[in-house]
């Protein structure tokens, strides 16, 4: 597989954006695009309070990285709150302010999406700049209307359809969340990837949550590339390693199995999850980052619902 076949969004989190600098510059030599993150990542799941104050951190760092014209050769996205959120329309004065001030971004990436008025609307607000919408199909209503979503975008203002695998598996109560070498990942996944590509957009694959597994994040862009027709494989990262950014000479095919359904197994991953998470979490951010793993939120949660009802 060829480097220039792979189109690469990494997100980032705003909560600690003055360190973001120097990580942006880095970025810069690498052909990635980059995820401004002002949702999942700027919240505390055990305090309203700090929520919102890692929201607004998350806005003012807009405005800070735009006071700092960095003139970055990398595209830049932003990830805002979903539209039923109160911190959304917060998020669009923000971006408007940043702008004011040089901020220069290709698009935002909209979280749960269940309609084409959601993704119209946030369009209007910048539709003189022209930018690229990527609504994030991650709930079981979003996927259902995506044909009808797609169906009545007649200006084609929707770039690529984002798949987001945490929303989703919690939206449905899947425990555990299916790993890309389940079948059980791929079912839920190939039916977006199909409608996606029939309207002739592009597809964006969820998050890669093994941090370290390298040969299985390159076998499942493998499998991407082998059973799809799509010009250009288009990924996100959570993690910075140039393991992900370089392909090995030799890429393995993707070994896909079902899931366990043994309740011992559920019990044990639960209990791993969970106490994982609280761990290693970051008092700044909402998720975790075991020594293999990258722990969403969603993921705690869910795996804390479970071995709540099974106890």
């Amino acid at each position: 597989m060829q480097k220039n076949k792979i189109n690469t969004f990494q997100y980032l989190s705003l909560v600690r954006y003055k360190g973001l600098v120097s990580i942006l510059k880095k970025y810069e030599k690498e052909n990635i695009s980059i995820i401004l993150d002002l949702e999942d990542s700027a919240q505390d799941l055990f305090s309203k309070k700090r929520t919102m104050e890692l929201k607004s951190i998350g806005r003012k760092g807009l405005t800070y990285l735009a006071e700092k014209d960095l003139k970055l050769k990398n595209d830049i996205f932003i990830r805002i709150n979903n539209i039923q959120s109160k911190d959304h329309i917060k998020d669009l004065l923000a971006i408007k302010q940043a702008c004011k001030k040089g901020l220069k971004f290709a698009g935002i990436f909209l979280p749960k999406v269940s309609k084409f008025g959601e993704i119209s609307n946030v369009y209007k607000v910048f539709k003189s700049r022209k930018i690229k919408m990527i609504p994030i199909i991650e709930t079981n209503t979003g996927l259902k209307n995506l044909k009808t979503i797609l169906s009545k975008d007649k200006n084609k203002i929707i770039s690529h359809i984002h798949y987001g695998h945490f929303d989703y598996c919690l939206d449905q109560n899947l425990w555990p969340f299916p790993e890309p070498y389940h079948i059980e990942f791929w079912n839920i996944i190939n039916p977006i990837i199909e409608t996606t590509l029939i309207f002739k957009r592009k597809f964006i694959q969820t998050p890669f949550p093994l941090i370290k597994n390298f040969h299985l994040y390159w076998s499942m862009l493998k499998y991407l590339n082998d059973n799809y027709k799509m010009n250009k494989i288009e990924t996100t990262l959570v993690n910075y390693d140039k393991e992900f950014l370089n392909p090995p000479k030799n890429i393995k095919n993707l070994r896909i199995k079902k899931m366990s359904k043994a309740k011992n197994y559920k019990l044990s991953f639960a209990k791993k999850i969970y106490n994982e998470y609280m761990k290693f979490k970051s008092k700044k951010k909402s998720f975790s980052l075991s020594r293999k793993r990258f722990i969403a939120p969603h993921q705690y949660l869910m795996a804390k619902k479970f071995l709540k009802y099974e106890q």
